[in-house]
């Protein structure tokens, strides 16, 4: 079977985004109008051929190149039969209706498919084989024929088993024949598996792609490509495992589905829990680690996309696959393309869900009296001379709650989550086309509210995607996709803490401080109470609003020579609001004044492609692809801000309602360009043997001038082994194996945060300007150094790779590869006599090397079909070179980046147990990091042997980031029901979490966790727990001090997703005007096994906790075609 599948740009002026937005209305409107008024009408291409005795594959790809049809046939159905054809202005139909009857032959359209057939004659006039006559066919086997989806398919082969008795299904899927009693039909339809069912009247067939690794397309930088023709390192996922799936983004859902791929997300809040993707690790020392995101050829986000209107994602994770890319791609490619129409009729699919969150763990805390009973226990530690904080009777006031306004037993947690958790998302989408307009129309919304209150989003989606055939050599193509979302969280009563602060102060307020009393006052500490500000309704609200808009014009301009323009625009605006009330929590504690924060931000992109492909085979062995092409970008950036206090109200929002005393307002733009030629060149003989080449040079206007342009080139080749003659006799067995490698070099320029251009911000005097010629005027002066060396950072990678497929069922991907970024761009200081602040330099160098495994397999055994897939990737990361130092300090302290460490490693004290006498501690080392030491205090190591534990004994005690990633998933499907199990998991892997998360003792802003139960005291020497102190993060063995005691391992493995579901019978629901209906569960991270530290989350294995958690999801759902 065969499928055939010194430079400078000018800013546009201020108009030009609003022409483009009208022009792209305009053809909405007009060819969104055309595909309903063309929704149920043929509209044919006309050929004019000539062709002399040519072999008649030759004729079908004529036809393919000058129609929208697609044409499949087996190879030996038309194998070495000839044609001769002078037509004019002839359809497609009139075409084939002269050419196939001479050759036995006929056809059978479904939708753009013509799937070419050897002709068999009526039931009635063939003879049978085991059949006494037409008479003794006393059953009438009739019914529908539907591909999963429930579209009809036309031109199914329906057999009475063991006999020629057969007929085919017409272009609504219906069929009927006339069969034995206890007759079995077989039914077979090119792409799609057979079924053997016993005969009956009114069936309801429904057909499963065939699983044809051999013909599989992937997307890949500008274009598809046949997976068997693959050369570079590409992973696709199977969109399955994304449908029904309770997620707000995509990039979250992407985690443990591909071999080589990190997803970390570390929060569950709205608006906020999209996932951290690292594609064979951190490719960079700088914020430049993210992949580049390309949605229908254009640079866009993915996490704004809803998973039902995603047709396939591929991702490219080495040179030789994302050199076409460029400066971009370092740290691989993620391709996402959008769902299209296709010929035939309108075809609406609803997918709706609705469901509730719930945190996945939670800490778990004393009571306010075991808290009590362990404080005076600290305090006792510290000094046998302090007096206890609590006598006995109060601590069983606090044990027996009788008196809750002055001995409570607060639990701050289940005030904080007191959201509904509700989340229920709904998308329609309607498809179809003829021949000349093709068109996908779909509206979604998402209402997520969080598990604490005032945290929410709310997302509404529009996508049109139209195909538009102008002539039989123009095509033209539209995507217009617009995304409003508007998120809400809770804030505190300081100026830009939002939600995390909550939570820090949530994690460290002691359980005996009371939430209200019984007047209304507010128990307080010294920075208030978190549940009060979540009582005041202050919150933090921003709307956002984007756009993007693609407009494509195809040529062809002779055979196998086409030219293709495309222009992108694409918009992000953000108006985000913060007002903080001001509160009187009881008589004695307020907090003021009120005070708002505005932030208004906005960018546009405009970009334009031109590309010219030809495409050619020579001689039916030697087949040649080249493309060439052209990219211009130009970004623009604008943000303002403005903030005031002391409003009269605090129901009055309006800025200018604020005091003037103390305002602020600021704001800056950024403009950006980039001009980029590529091309790429493939070559394989008879389909054996592979060759690739790519290549890009881009100008960017972040460099000086003389730096600006850099060459990034790739080559990649791949060898068949299975399609040489000496595997012929395994090719039942093996039916695919190929070995491929490559090199490339890649760049990156993201870690420069503006333009390369120094800026000059104005300054003034203590607040007020500079007297200057009888006037007050500002000041200006230059606060960065500007280095006009700055280059490229370079990334060399090479790898091999493996493809093995056995009999269709078992597909196995091996991959080995080699990274090596240079000239790392990170800020450094300047020279003392600069008086200036960092600047940037190509200073640092690092290697990631690993492998990767993935798996498929697929089996039907009767009426059970079984799916499995899996991964597991190992990447090592290693720092070598640190611009000219050894160690740098991460800004928030839990990281380090030092030589011969990997990326994001743990620095502290190396921690050798417990001193369990004071002899022991007199005969050690001198600590001086810490003081009054005592038996049950952890003992820290002095690592350079000098006699003293101090700064210089630190070193490398955890690595932050999984060495190891992993997933597999589990289906199986029966009668109409299946069941999906996804795991992912990550090893390899240190946390770190800070004080509040472990319980420091800090009497009212000290909130223990139930670990300190087995801490060492004189009668309990044998933990590992140190003794308990009231010295809060000064105690010899608080976390605070970075220490290996306190590294936990964050390995995990995770129930990411759960599906179970059941799709009705559909002689069920036709009677109701439904095509396909499915009911379904989903439940998201249902369940967690890992060593990590009780109640917290391992994907967020560093820092204090005070973050939104991550969140388990049970959904209900349904999806309905009609």
């Amino acid at each position: 079977m065969r499928k055939k599948s010194k430079t400078k740009l000018e800013k546009p002026k201020k108009s030009f985004s609003l022409k483009v937005m009208k022009v792209y209305l305009i053809l909405f409107i007009l060819g969104f109008g055309s595909t309903i008024s063309a929704v149920d009408t043929y509209s044919q291409a006309m050929l004019s051929l000539k062709f002399s005795n040519i072999k008649i594959e030759k004729l079908f790809t004529e036809i393919e190149k000058n129609s929208d049809y697609v044409i499949l046939y087996k190879k030996g159905v038309v194998e070495n039969k000839t044609v001769s054809v002078d037509t004019k202005n002839e359809t497609v139909e009139g075409v084939l209706n002269k050419v196939l009857p001479p050759l036995d032959l006929t056809y059978h359209i479904n939708g753009n498919q013509i799937v070419i057939v050897e002709n068999r004659k009526r039931p009635e006039k063939v003879e049978t084989r085991g059949v006494k006559d037409e008479q003794q066919r006393a059953l009438l086997a009739s019914g529908k024929i539907a591909d999963a989806s429930g579209v009809p398919l036309a031109g199914v082969s329906v057999v009475e088993k063991g006999t020629t008795n057969g007929t085919m299904t017409d272009v609504d899927g219906q069929f009927s024949i006339r069969v034995n009693p206890n007759a079995t039909l077989v039914i077979s339809y090119i792409g799609f598996q057979n079924k053997e069912l016993k005969a009956a009247s009114d069936m309801q067939v429904v057909l499963e792609e065939e699983s044809t690794e051999l013909d599989d397309v992937v997307v890949v930088g500008y274009g598809v490509q046949k997976k068997v023709n693959l050369t570079g390192s590409v992973a696709t996922v199977d969109s399955k495992l994304l449908a029904d799936r309770p997620m707000s983004n995509v990039s979250a859902g992407l985690a443990g589905l591909l071999p080589g791929v990190s997803v970390v997300q570390s929060s569950g809040l709205p608006g906020h829990d999209k996932g951290t993707i690292r594609i064979r690790g951190a490719g960079t020392l700088n914020a430049g680690v993210n992949p580049m995101v390309i949605v229908d050829g254009v640079e866009a986000t993915m996490d704004n996309i809803d998973a039902n209107d995603i047709e396939s994602i591929s991702v490219l994770k080495d040179a030789g696959s994302s050199a076409i890319y460029g400066s971009k791609a370092a740290n691989g490619v993620i391709l996402v393309t959008t769902k299209r129409g296709k010929v035939g009729k309108t075809v609406v699919n609803y997918a709706g869900n609705f469901g509730w969150q719930s945190p996945t763990r939670l800490p778990d805390y004393m009571s306010s009296a075991e808290y009590a009973e362990l404080y005076n226990e600290a305090l006792k530690n510290d000094n046998p001379n302090n007096a206890p904080r609590w006598t006995a009777d109060q601590i069983e006031l606090l044990r027996n709650g009788s008196d809750p306004d002055n001995y409570p037993n607060t639990d701050w947690q289940d005030l904080l989550y007191q959201g509904s958790g509700f989340q229920t998302s709904h998308n329609v989408n309607f498809s179809g086309g003829t021949e000349r307009i093709r068109y996908m129309a779909s509206l979604s919304y998402l209402d997520q509210a969080g598990v604490i209150k005032h945290t929410s989003k709310k997302q509404y989606n529009v996508r049109t995607n139209l195909d538009i055939k102008v002539t039989s050599k123009l095509d033209f193509g539209v995507n217009l996709s617009y995304t409003r979302m508007d998120l809400q969280e809770p804030t505190n009563s300081y100026v830009g803490g939002g939600v995390d602060q909550i939570f820090r102060q949530v994690n460290l307020i002691s359980p005996w401080i009371p939430y209200r009393k019984s007047n209304g006052d507010y128990g307080t500490i010294g920075d208030g109470n978190p549940i009060a500000w979540i009582d005041l309704d202050q919150t933090i609200d921003k709307k956002r609003a984007y756009f993007l808009g693609i407009g494509s014009l195809k040529y062809n301009i002779v055979d196998n020579l086409f030219i293709k323009g495309i222009l992108s625009y694409k918009t992000y605006t953000q108006d985000e609001l913060e007002f903080i009330k001001d509160i009187q929590y009881n008589p004695n504690k307020y907090h003021g004044p009120n005070k708002m924060n505005q932030k208004d931000n906005s960018d546009e992109t405009v970009s334009t492609d031109l590309l010219l492909n030809y495409d050619k085979t020579f001689g039916q062995k030697h087949n040649l692809a080249l493309m060439a092409g052209f990219h211009s970008e130009y970004y623009h950036l604008k943000e303002i801000k403005a903030y005031r206090q002391n409003f009269p109200s605090n129901d009055l929002r309006d800025m200018n309602a604020g005091s003037e005393a103390g305002m602020k307002n600021e704001g800056y733009t950024r403009e950006l360009a980039m001009l980029s030629w590529f091309g790429r060149a493939n070559y394989d003989f008879m389909g054996r043997y592979l060759l690739e080449a790519n290549f890009r040079y881009d100008g960017s206007s972040r460099f000086a001038e003389g730096n600006r342009w850099g060459l990034f080139p790739s080559f990649s080749a791949g060898w068949r082994i299975s399609e040489e003659d000496f595997m012929e006799s395994l090719r039942g067995t093996i039916s695919n194996l190929k070995l491929r490698g490559s090199w490339g070099k890649l760049g990156n320029q993201a870690a420069i945060a503006g333009d390369y251009y120094p800026t000059v911000p104005t300054i003034t005097l203590k607040g007020m300007g500079y007297p200057f010629n009888g006037g007050i005027v500002q000041g200006g002066a230059t606060q960065y150094a500007k280095n006009p060396n700055l280059q490229w950072e370079k990334s060399r990678s090479w790898g091999i790779g493996l493809d093995l497929g056995i009999i269709n069922d078992l597909n196995i991907t091996f991959d080995y590869y080699d990274r090596l970024t240079t000239d790392i761009i990170m800020e450094v200081p300047s020279p003392e006599t600069f008086a200036l602040e960092k600047f940037y330099d190509n200073v640092g160098k690092m290697s990631n090397k690993g492998f990767e495994v993935g798996v498929t397999y697929n089996k039907k055994i009767d009426q059970v079909s079984f799916a499995f897939g899996g991964n597991f990737s190992y990447n090592k990361n290693k720092i070598l070179e640190l611009a000219g130092q050894d160690v740098i300090f991460g800004d928030d302290g839990n990281y380090i980046k030092m030589v011969g460490s990997s990326y994001k490693s743990l620095y502290g004290y190396l921690a050798d147990g417990l001193y369990q006498s004071q002899e022991e501690i007199d005969n050690g080392p001198n600590v001086t990091i810490r003081n009054n030491l005592k038996p049950g205090d952890l003992k820290y190591v002095d690592v350079n042997k000098d006699g003293k534990v101090d700064a210089e004994d630190r070193v490398i005690i955890g690595n932050s980031e999984p060495k190891y990633s992993f997933g597999f998933n589990l289906g199986a499907e029966y009668r109409g029901f299946d069941i999906l199990a996804f795991f992912q998991g990550a090893a390899g892997v240190d946390g770190y979490l800070n004080s509040e998360p472990i319980g420091e003792i800090r009497g009212d802003v000290g909130k223990p966790t139930t670990y300190w139960r087995d801490r060492w005291t004189p009668e309990n020497t044998n933990t590992s727990v140190p003794r308990v102190s009231a010295r809060g993060t000064s105690a010899p063995s608080s976390p605070a001090l970075y220490s290996s005691y306190w590294v936990q391992n964050a390995n995990y493995l995770r129930l990411k997703n759960l599906q179970v579901g059941y799709t009705i019978p559909m002689d069920i629901t036709k009677k109701i005007g439904i095509t396909k209906a499915r009911i379904y569960y989903s439940g998201q991270n249902l369940l967690t096994f890992t060593s990590f530290l009780k109640g917290w989350d391992p994907e967020a294995p560093v820092g204090r906790g005070s973050h939104y958690p991550q969140v388990m999801v049970n959904t209900f759902g349904v999806n309905v075609t009609f």
